[in-house]
């Protein structure tokens, strides 16, 4: 294809991402890390490399794309609704809110669609399923307001993890996270600065080389359970960031 209305030189895997928005990003690198990707008829192996307006670009073996994200609200989301506050269970793919310079569908303005105004009082990744509270104006916002700051909210998640691993049968994984330097996607197990994370886990059953893990986490950091595992030799099956690339029609098993 032929790069068009570009404001600016753009680098090579945003001009990849906006043309192809349901490769996802970690398939992009792989492609261009693989020498797929020819620019003007040479190879270019760098991700930050510009892109100008006329240049012509090829692909070689593109990638699957993953399943696009729903763009309508589905009422089988909903697990109550209950007068101010509505309890969605968001599907996996899906983000929790928008992002800034991208129309990708989010659940927040799905529901703020199909409910009116609401407010989201708390996220999950886009791979991520689970329980997402959003509430309507009233007094239950001071109410959960109170609750997330002072930590009465209990959070649980569900983890399936490859094993054998060194996770023992129960415990606190207590380590530091900062940004990867070299990777802007991801964070990083830190000995020095960081945030402190911590999180409590109980291994729940085991069959056929996986594990089932139930995790508390006690602090909210980015990426916290999925790095927090993958530190421990149990990386999160489907996990594109953290584990062994999993097929492009694996979801996060979180």
């Amino acid at each position: 294809f032929i790069a068009r209305n570009l404001a600016k030189p753009t680098r090579l895997d945003r001009v990849l991402r906006d043309q192809f928005p349901l490769w996802g990003r970690q398939a992009v690198q792989r492609l261009i890390t693989a020498g797929k990707v020819q620019l003007n008829g040479r190879v270019v192996w760098l991700a930050s490399w510009e892109v100008q307006n006329g240049d012509r670009l090829q692909i070689a073996a593109p990638p699957a794309p993953k399943t696009a994200p729903p763009a309508k609200f589905d009422d089988a989301w909903v697990i109550a609704e209950e007068e101010e506050l509505i309890a969605i269970n968001k599907p996996a793919g899906l983000l929790s809110e928008p992002k800034r310079f991208s129309r990708t569908p989010n659940l927040l303005e799905l529901a703020i669609a199909r409910f009116g105004p609401l407010v989201l009082f708390h996220r999950l990744d886009r791979d991520t399923s689970g329980i997402v509270l959003l509430t309507r104006p009233g007094e239950i916002n001071k109410v959960l307001d109170a609750a997330f700051k002072s930590h009465t909210i209990l959070k649980e998640y569900l983890a399936v993890v490859a094993s054998p691993n060194r996770l023992a049968p129960e415990g606190i994984i207590d380590v530091s996270l900062g940004p990867d330097p070299a990777r802007r996607d991801r964070m990083t197990v830190v000995e020095r600065g960081g945030q402190r994370a911590v999180t409590r886990y109980c291994v729940e059953s085991e069959a056929n080389g996986r594990q089932r893990v139930r995790l508390w986490p006690q602090t909210g950091r980015t990426h916290q359970l999925r790095l927090h595992l993958a530190h421990l030799g149990a990386p999160i099956l489907g996990d594109r960031l953290y584990g062994p690339r999993p097929r492009e029609d694996q979801r996060l098993l979180l």
